[in-house]
């Protein structure tokens, strides 16, 4: 019996050193760092606004004032997505950490005041006014159930004003999210603590606006880091960086972010469990009366509005034709391994819930080469596609890599500065060539006609109608696949050869038209 006794008290020595370790609050960071990585897995989709998808490394440096032996830290402030399994503490070891979902919400006032008194005030049904009255919190676990002088009622089940009071905020709820580490033996005094931890719910992009000159020989172009954050912390003044490339994630613990247990812990049915539960009339969908006309004045301020606008295009247009001067706050480009890491010069604000782009890339003058492609799906030619084609070299004006991202294309015109199309890019490597789609072509367009076949060889001729209604020259290409259930030949024209690929070159002269003829043969496979 004494052994288990003296057993008992070595287990809960060690349990009541711990519980007696005095807390240290840290209430916010003196200084952090923000790196964001793409979601790898997003492919060519837009950046999900309300819940995005990937993460940030954070790094924060706080000053404590640590005790002797043991203490445990709360760091407040720290991101709502963080990943507790990732932090790291420098500059004090640390002991055992402990990511606290308890924050101050309704549904943690709710739970944390079960079985004591609170305030409830609310609309008195037989006279309309508002009356306040003692009540106890019985129940929180699916809905606000309360005992008052009336009785046991579940609130929010009226359709009146109802609003619970609570006298104190208690010690075990937080208003921000916290993340608790207990420090080793350590001998104490003011020590500057670093903190670094992934965190989910954020995620960027790439946004290029692309300038084609009036020649089509070169191009303009302006890239923007788009940056996203669906996290509940905001962090001032932070050092932000992107970093570009594909990295490898786990999918075991990439959303271990104790996510679902800060929902539950916000969350109160109010409505749920109700009766009646509706009317014979409830879930049906009524059609909307439209709108009234606006009245004249509003009218006079819309058709005044058109010169905020026009002149909102203007700028855009300024910034399109000389991106020189964003270089000097332009993101600039670090080498990170196999990665690139693009780093803000200037301190920003990651604000909560909020995206935020800031300029990494403007070149002036790419030159390259604007072409009209079309594909040969299976054995007839596609619609031509306009590209712009350039090496990512610095002799032609880049040099640089370019992240994967979206494309706008816009070129001068008797009208002013006009659209051309949309597209995305893959990432791209310096020194590798660049192809940037621009959208169908309207002005170039294909006739296509088989001339005759052979049905023992399996073959057939084709003839292709290149119609240009430029007033300018084009260079066309009809691109061949190779490597497949088909090969190309007799191609009447110049060809280039390309991994994968056959090129047929020809220059098409203005408001002229060109022939192409090429035969296509199916490949027997062994055992045919």
């Amino acid at each position: 019996m004494r052994r288990f006794a003296a057993l008992l008290l070595l287990i809960a020595a060690p349990l009541a050193a711990q519980e007696r370790a005095p807390v240290v609050v840290s209430a916010a960071a003196e200084k952090v760092a923000v790196t964001l990585y793409r979601d790898p897995d997003r492919g060519e989709d837009p950046i999900n606004a309300d819940d995005p998808s990937s993460l940030a490394l954070i790094v924060e440096t706080r000053t404590v004032t640590l005790p002797a032996g043991l203490a445990t830290v709360r760091f407040e402030g720290v991101a709502g997505g963080i990943v507790p399994q990732t932090a790291l503490m420098f500059n004090a070891a640390p002991r055992e950490r402990n990511r606290d979902a308890a924050l101050l919400s309704h549904g943690g006032l709710v739970d944390a005041f079960t079985g004591q008194r609170v305030t409830l005030r609310r609309t008195d049904p037989a006279t309309g006014k508002t009356v306040e009255e003692s009540a106890i919190i019985r129940s929180a676990a699916d809905r606000l159930v309360v005992t008052t002088p009336r009785g046991i009622e579940a609130l929010y089940c009226s359709g009146l004003n109802q609003t619970v009071l609570y006298p104190d905020v208690p010690a075990t709820l937080s208003a921000k999210p916290v993340l608790s580490m207990t420090t080793r033996d350590q001998p104490g005094g003011t020590v500057t603590i670093t903190l670094a931890y992934l965190a989910t719910g954020f995620d960027w992009d790439a946004n290029y606006v692309v300038k084609i000159a009036p020649d089509g020989q070169s191009v303009g172009l302006l890239g923007w880091l788009t940056m996203a954050s669906g996290d509940e912390t905001t962090f001032p003044d932070a050092t932000l960086a992107a970093v570009a490339g594909r990295i490898q994630r786990s999918g075991e613990t990439s959303d271990n972010t104790g996510k679902d247990a800060r929902w539950a812990a916000r969350s109160l049915y109010r409505n749920w469990g109700c009766w009646p539960a509706g009317t014979t009339t409830s879930g049906l969908l009524q059609p909307l009366p439209p709108p009234p006309p606006p009245p004249p004045t509003m009218i006079m301020e819309m058709e005044a509005a058109g010169d905020i606008v026009v002149t909102g295009m203007r700028r855009s247009a300024m910034m399109m034709a000389s991106p020189t001067p964003l270089t000097a706050i332009t993101a600039q480009m670090e080498g990170l391994g196999d990665l690139k890491l693009y780093r803000v010069p200037i301190p920003v604000t990651v604000a909560s819930q909020s995206q935020k782009q800031v300029a990494f890339l403007a070149k002036d003058e790419i030159k390259g080469v604007l072409a009209y492609r079309s594909k040969v799906d299976w054995t007839e030619p596609r619609d031509p596609q306009i590209l712009f084609r350039f090496k990512n070299s610095e002799k032609e004006g880049l040099g640089k890599p370019l992240p994967a991202g979206r494309l706008v294309f816009y070129q001068d015109g008797d009208n002013g500065t006009m659209v051309m199309g949309e597209s995305t890019l893959p990432d791209k490597a310096v020194d590798e060539e660049v192809e940037l789609e621009i959208g169908a072509s309207e002005e170039v367009t294909l006739d296509h006609e088989e001339e005759g076949s052979d049905a023992k060889r399996k073959s057939i001729d084709h003839l292709v109608t290149v119609k240009n209604a430029n007033p300018f020259p084009i260079r066309f290409e009809l691109e061949f696949p190779t490597g497949s259930d088909l090969r190309f030949s007799r191609l009447s024209g110049r060809i280039e050869r390309k991994p994968g690929k056959q090129v047929l070159v020809l220059a098409v002269p203005a408001n002229s038209e060109q022939e192409v003829r090429y035969r296509s043969t199916e490949v027997r496979q062994p055992g045919d």
